[in-house]
């Protein structure tokens, strides 16, 4: 019944009742619901009340049980259409057409939240104006054994070594692609981009692992409106990544071979951990593939810095750090990215995106679109609309009509 509270605003009466019985939280029922409602706007209620008790579960735990709920309640009937296009025409500003796509508004969600396509509806009541699903893989895989996910809440951030667990590249496909045939207007100026990578398989390497990849890609391109290559996901048993200059041209090299004119577009993942001349030279070499994109960055291998106590992060060992630990780093590569490249090459600022102010810097900085993962974990669905508001506030405030000469002002200082 949590999830009803997160995505309804209205009822909480039930779930805060079942939920001080279960964690013992006899206080939460001094908190009457309509007091609730008056005085706790939906960001706020997320932080008081359902964050605190969410947090006691797993993570892994909580994060399926939270989307597997909201997705079974936008999924009802009549009720959970209208929820789901709640947000439909809110943001008209903040409307682009780019990569040949619609993007109701630029704030998406990152792969990694919904690595099976299992949860569209609950994304686009959210609010998201697009959705990255993944990674997938050619093979599927249960990914590392548990515990494998874990909070830092001190640093607003996440540690995973999830391993890339998933379905498998054909069956994910095939879901997305029923999805679509059932409910269009689900997707409608919602694209549906895909996060593919290597399979999580230490034995897969040298062609063998482009033609993984390739695998991948050709179940994706006849779902996905675009496809993006993760080459640099730290929290694999093996380590390896195609961030290395000769084996990502073999990779682009094999991808472009299959390519058609007809295919979605092509983006490429960085790590925020590569240097900048390394990566200076793989965007390079990524342009003379004709990427249409990158996202940056991937989840970090660093934890300099970290107000989490080092014997906390010695316990939960390895993985792949997000979070507000990443914003920083993140906004300059961006910038440093941007002057590389011409306007029109996209950018999707990626990491440590908890605030509207910081997603408006983003954006400011070089950015054409957006993702986040940890900061929704951490504010709740009230960031997305937040977000939203921030941005089209700005543009009203620098009196820019459209996205697009927004994102221009900005990118050419």
């Amino acid at each position: 019944m949590l999830i009803l509270i997160m995505i309804c605003h209205r009822i909480s009466y039930i779930a805060i009742t079942f939920a001080s019985i279960i964690f013992n939280r006899s206080d939460l029922l001094n908190k009457h619901p309509d007091r609730l409602l008056n005085n706790h706007p939906p960001g706020v209620m997320y932080k008081e009340i359902i964050q605190p008790i969410l947090f006691k579960l797993d993570p892994e735990k909580a994060h399926h049980l939270t989307a597997e709920m909201g997705q079974l309640f936008c999924s009802l009937p009549f009720l959970g259409r209208l929820a789901t296009q709640r947000h439909v025409g809110k943001w008209p500003d903040a409307k682009q057409f780019l990569m040949g796509l619609r993007f109701s508004n630029p704030v998406g969600i990152a792969a990694g939240f919904d690595k099976n396509g299992s949860w569209p509806n609950l994304l686009r009541f959210s609010g998201f104006g697009y959705a990255e699903f993944g990674s997938i893989t050619a093979q599927p895989s249960d990914g590392n054994p548990p515990p494998r996910l874990f909070r830092l809440p001190e640093d607003h951030a996440l540690i995973n070594r999830m391993g890339l667990h998933n379905d498998g590249a054909e069956t994910i496909c095939r879901r997305i692609t029923k999805l679509k045939y059932r409910s269009p207007k689900l997707f409608r100026d919602f694209p549906a981009g895909i996060n593919i990578a290597k399979t999580h398989n230490p034995e897969i390497t040298g062609d063998a692992a482009i033609e993984d990849y390739l695998s991948s890609y050709r179940s994706a391109r006849t779902v996905a409106d675009y496809i993006t290559l993760n080459i640099s996901c730290p929290n694999t048993k093996e380590g390896i990544t195609f961030e290395d200059s000769r084996a990502l041209t073999d990779l682009l090299h094999g991808i472009k071979q299959v390519r058609s004119a007809d295919d979605p577009p092509l983006l490429v993942k960085f790590s925020p951990d590569t240097q900048l001349p390394t990566l200076d030279e793989l965007v390079q070499i990524c342009e003379s593939f004709d990427i249409s994109g990158y996202v940056l960055s991937n989840t970090s291998a660093n934890r300099d810095g970290l107000k989490t106590p080092a014997e906390q992060l010695s316990l939960i060992g390895s993985g792949g750090l997000s979070g507000a630990p990443l914003f920083e780093r993140n906004i300059a590569r961006v910038a440093h990215v941007r002057k590389l490249l011409p306007d029109n090459k996209i950018l999707i600022g990626c990491g440590g995106i908890d605030t509207p102010a910081g997603a408006v810097r983003m954006l400011k900085a070089g950015a054409h679109l957006l993702q986040v993962y940890t900061g929704f974990v951490y504010e709740g669905p009230a960031l997305i609309p937040a977000i939203n508001d921030a941005i089209s506030a700005e543009m009203d405030k620098e009196k820019c009509a459209t996205m697009r000469d927004w994102l221009q002002m900005h990118h050419k200082n």
